[in-house]
């Protein structure tokens, strides 16, 4: 009988009983699942449902003591509705209770009667609820005070009781379940035992009758750990049971380690071939260092590598410089000329090989290519071979090698490897020999110094006591020069310093711009709506609180644009676009801007042109504008009675920089002389007390020297304390100035400047124009216009004005949003788009909607809070129809508004 054929009976038995082991486990396991679901699906969920119906219960009462606190209209309602949800919940819970299936007479009496009670409570607390909806909450009060069944808490009590009951139920179903699980647990001991006998018993039986024939097969294979030559003993087979497949296996297993065995001498071989491969490589490299002299690194770089791979010749090759390779050493050589031999790149095959950085083989010469000779013979080399030298991408020389019988692979990988290592130390010593011939020319000059020197000690032995003095100035000069040098070390230091916080400055000003643009764009147009009183429902004081919001959120813009003026003058940013101007606008310009202020103040303001004066200047229009707008407003807050003067005349002529004058004089409070030159710092007050009579920022005359310097100009000031100040602002002509040609002023010229509402003043005459052309069209009435801007409360204040204008507003948060209204809506006459924007910005999007040919010519009006140099120019190749910065100016938005729904209309 085989071994298998005793196992399987063996096994087979003992199987049999386990599978009428597993047979009984897995009845019982599948009654103990039964008997523990049911506890969960009927008594817990019961419980479950019970206590979440006490909950609502609870927290209705709750619910309605809160009710009848409310004073508010909409938490009232709003309380309401979470109340009858509550009591939704608790009837349905309970119709949930009785439809559970198996449950007995007694659980199902408890909640029938609980029914009846929650439909009780139900109709008391909407009783309450009646009285509370009809405005009698003290009625209310009085109803849930005068309560005396207390259903609530009747309900409580039965549910309660409900679940003590239940619990009850499940801890006799958990009792029965244990005492199911002993009884199992106490037969699988049982059959445990007497199953770990039949075992033991097949076991030894069959140990007993495989034995003999394993320890014939385990006497061969003890042998296995003497073998050293790779023969292994084989099992001899006789048997054809599972002991002769063992042999046969074994035998198999002989067969492989044998080849492993092979493979692995194989391996040893090839390790051994790297291994040598390394220890030559870092031995020539041990012999390279040191080594000063590029001849000297040829010659035994030859003399180490020949030997090594058996070549009967070589040579070495060196770039010289001037694209060509010289040979600076030879091996085994025929007595050549050595520094006379050269290849230019790519003549010959050294040549070949230094411009295509690539190696050169060849297996058979011509018997006449070279001969190598020695005391008892000559004979001719059969390969030859050729490796470039390179470092760092560069060709700095090339090796070339022949020997009488082809080169071997490990021979090979020697050569490339040490002709890869040795561009280093040719590049090395090159840079030693350039070192050591600048020294000698050093010390050749030192010599001749030192002679110069000793014949002038000779000549002149009276002035050595002078030298020792100079020699020791010398010493002084140089400690002074290195002090010097470090103080310029740290003073660059200190510049990137400088650079970087400018960045910072920078950066954080623009963010800051923005971030304070936004807030001031819906208080500046909601309090320019409360202030215009379009419905007369604000008394005079709230009109007056509205002008003095308004008011202030202008001087904050103020602030925020004088800031990034001053940044922009620091940083370098600054630019100037000179234009032709004329003195009339300028004139013009004065009159309009300051007369409502004479008027308001009570105090007279005269402008006197002299006759010399020129009518034409070339400067930068909006920054001479800035500068006397800042001159003159400080020259009317600082002056009470009397008036100012604008006195414009030709400059000096001595000074190429005053060409013109603009001279503020005023009657005002004047400057102690000690604090003439601060009034110019930023920042500068000169009361800084928090008492001060008058306020500002102290950026306004800091700002006009710095524009002032820019545009080529400066300003002077003379004042007398308590009599009055003037303050004279000199420019030059643009195009008088040396270093900028006419094209220059062209290009200038022709940039666009986007800046606030200040910037853009003539076009806002001309806005106004177009407005009083097309303003009798009533184009606003009934038209759509979608607003997207994800700043509720700039929707908001946009909102309420272009309604004022009985215009239809749509409102989308993001730019993915808006393309979504407009093809869902064809009635959109104009888009309102903000640029600072998540999820799509309003650049993105501008695109998107211009690529859609039903849009090519949607009136699109950009608003942004960022308002950068380039900004504009974004936004009109973004595919914006105009461009406006925030904060907003209702009248100007709406002028723009009607000029484009106008532009529309006339090209359709």
């Amino acid at each position: 009988m085989k071994v298998k054929t005793k196992l399987y009976l063996g096994f087979g038995f003992i199987l049999i009983i386990l599978l009428l082991l597993a047979s009984y486990m897995l009845f019982t396991l599948n009654q103990q699942h039964k008997f523990m679901e049911e506890i969960v699906q009927e008594n817990y969920e019961r419980v479950k449902l019970v206590n979440s119906l006490k909950g609502d219960t609870l927290t209705t009462g709750r619910e309605i003591r809160e009710l009848l606190l409310l004073d508010n209209q909409e938490d009232t309602i709003e309380k309401i509705s979470q109340i009858h949800t509550l009591r939704e919940n608790t009837t349905t819970t309970i119709e949930s209770l009785l439809l559970v299936p198996s449950i007995n007479a007694q659980t199902r009496e408890t909640l029938i009667s609980l029914r009846s009670h929650n439909q009780a409570y139900s109709d008391f607390i909407e009783s309450i609820i009646d009285e509370v909806s009809n405005g009698s909450k003290d009625s209310a009060i009085q109803l849930l005070m005068n309560d005396t069944t207390n259903i609530r808490q009747v309900i409580v009590t039965e549910i309660e009781k409900f679940t003590s009951y239940e619990e009850e139920l499940m801890n006799q179903s958990l009792q029965e379940s244990e005492q199911a699980y002993q009884v199992t647990f106490t037969a699988l001991i049982i059959i445990v035992i007497v199953c770990v006998a039949l075992v033991l018993g097949v076991s030894i039986s069959v140990v007993k009758s495989i034995s003999t024939s394993i320890n014939k097969v385990r006497q061969v294979m003890t042998n296995v750990t003497n073998i050293k030559d790779g023969n292994f003993p084989r099992v001899e087979v006789n048997a054809k049971d599972e002991i002769g497949e063992i042999g046969l296996a074994y035998n198999e297993m002989a067969n492989s380690l044998e080849t492993s065995f092979q493979h692995e001498q194989e391996l040893k071989l090839s390790l051994q071939e790297e291994n040598w491969i390394k220890t030559k490589h870092t031995e020539l490299a041990i012999e390279f260092q040191g080594i000063q002299d590029l001849e000297e690194f040829g010659q035994l770089f030859l003399c180490k590598v020949s030997p090594l791979v058996q070549a009967s010749y070589s040579a070495f090759y060196v770039t010289n410089g001037s694209g060509a390779m010289n040979r600076i050493a030879a091996y085994a050589g025929n007595g050549e000329d050595i520094p006379h031999v050269k290849f230019d790149i790519g003549e010959g095959l050294v040549g070949q090989c230094a411009k295509d950085k690539q190696t050169l083989s060849f297996e058979t010469l011509p018997s006449n290519y070279i001969v190598t000779k020695s005391g008892l013979g000559q004979a001719n080399p059969t390969t030859l071979l050729l490796l470039p030298i390179e470092f760092e991408g560069d060709i700095y020389g090339v090796l070339e090698i022949a020997k009488f019988e082809p080169f071997t692979s490990i021979e090979n990988r020697l050569l490339q490897q040490v002709c890869e290592t040795s561009g280093s130390s040719i590049d090395r010593i090159l840079d030693h020999m350039r070192i050591e011939e600048l020294l000698s020319e050093s010390q050749t000059l030192t010599e001749e110094l030192q002679t110069q020197s000793e014949e002038l000690q000779q000549q002149q032995e009276e002035l050595r006591l002078i030298n020792e003095q100079l020699h020791e100035q010398y010493k002084k000069s140089d400690d002074k020069t290195k002090e010097l040098q470090r103080i310029k070390e740290d003073l660059e230091e200190k510049n990137r310093g400088i650079k970087l916080s400018s960045k910072y400055k920078s950066e954080f000003l623009a963010n800051m711009s923005h971030e304070l643009r936004t807030p001031l764009n819906s208080m500046l147009i909601l309090s320019q709506m409360l202030a215009q009183n379009t419905e007369g429902n604000l008394s005079e004081k709230q009109i007056e609180h509205a002008h003095t919001i308004y008011s202030s959120g202008t001087d904050l813009l103020d602030l925020i644009n004088d800031i990034l003026d001053l940044s922009k003058i620091e940083s370098g940013k600054f630019e100037v676009y000179p234009e032709e101007v004329l003195l009339t606008d300028i004139e013009a310009f004065v009159k309009r801007q300051f007369l409502p202020v004479s008027r308001h103040k009570g105090v007279y303001f005269s402008i006197d042109v002299h006759s010399d004066a020129p009518t034409i200047l070339f400067t930068d229009d909006q920054r001479l504008k800035q500068i006397l707008k800042n001159l003159l407003s400080n020259a009317f807050k600082f002056t009470n009675e009397g008036g100012v003067t604008l006195r414009i005349s030709q400059g000096l002529g001595s000074d190429s920089r005053s060409k013109i004058k603009f001279t503020v004089i005023d009657t005002g409070i004047g400057i102690a002389k000690d604090k003439l030159e601060s009034i110019f710092e930023a920042f500068y007050q000169s009361d800084g007390t928090t008492s001060r009579k008058y306020g500002g920022t102290g950026l306004g005359l800091s700002i006009c020297r710095d524009l002032a310097t820019r545009l080529g100009g400066f300003i002077e000031v003379e004042s007398i304390e308590g009599q009055g100040s003037s303050f004279t602002l000199h420019l030059p002509d643009f195009e008088g100035l040396p270093g900028l040609t006419s094209s220059d002023i062209e290009v200038a010229a022709s940039e666009e400047i986007v800046g606030d509402e200040k910037e853009v003043e003539e076009e806002s005459v001309e806005v106004e124009a177009q407005q009083e052309e097309v303003e009798s069209k009533h184009l606003l009435e009934n038209k759509v216009v979608l607003v997207v801007d994800d700043d509720m409360r700039n929707v908001f204040a946009l909102t309420t004005a272009l309604e004022s204008q009985k215009m239809d507003v749509l409102f989308a948060e993001n730019g993915k949003e808006a393309i979504h209204m407009l093809e869902e809506n064809d009635a959109i006459d104009i888009v309102l788009m903000d640029i600072m924007m998540p999820e799509m910005n309003g650049f993105d999007a501008m695109r998107e909607i211009r690529k859609k040919e039903q849009f090519e010519h949607l009136p699109i009006i950009a608003l942004t809070a960022k308002a950068m140099k380039t900004d504009k120019e974004k936004c009109i190749n973004a595919g914006a129809s105009d461009y406006i910065s925030k904060p907003v100016n209702i009248e100007q938005l709406v002028s723009l508004i009607k000029v484009w729904l106008y532009n529309e209309g006339e090209r359709h």
